[in-house]
């Protein structure tokens, strides 16, 4: 099984230049865990999470602080044709619970570690 099998339709991002109330916003809105942080050409440049947020919120910073300055810089990406536990491997090996899907410099994705575990769950279960 491929990480294309686990894609959804559309990718919740904010522009980097917007505030965090964006990511905020979109994630409550989408009831998702993680927004990707996007340039204006629309290349990735970061990815903003729950527990990002709530560290933020712990740290006192201002939600009309621009994503640029808060977001995750380093960026671990998983390509659509890469397998599942690929991704799982990298997922684990970079503590990580959501990650970009990359195709071309453009994202085409995001999966969670949720999905991850259900679709090996599911191919364990039912071969």
């Amino acid at each position: 099984m491929k990480v294309r099998d686990l894609l959804k339709d559309n990718v919740i991002f904010c522009y980097a230049d917007e505030p965090v109330e964006c990511a905020v916003a979109k994630m409550y809105a989408a009831n998702v865990g993680s927004v990707v942080v996007m340039d204006r050409a629309n290349r990735p440049v970061g990815i903003v999470t729950e527990r990002d947020i709530v560290r933020f919120l712990a740290q006192e910073i201002d939600l009309k602080t621009p994503l640029e300055q808060v977001a995750k810089k380093s960026l671990i990406t998983v390509s659509p044709e890469e397998s599942i536990v690929s991704a799982a491997a990298k997922m684990i090996e970079n503590n990580i619970r959501h990650m970009p899907v990359v195709e071309g410099g453009r994202v085409v994705g995001v999966i969670s570690i949720r999905d991850v575990l259900r679709a090996l769950v599911t191919a364990e279960a039912f071969p």
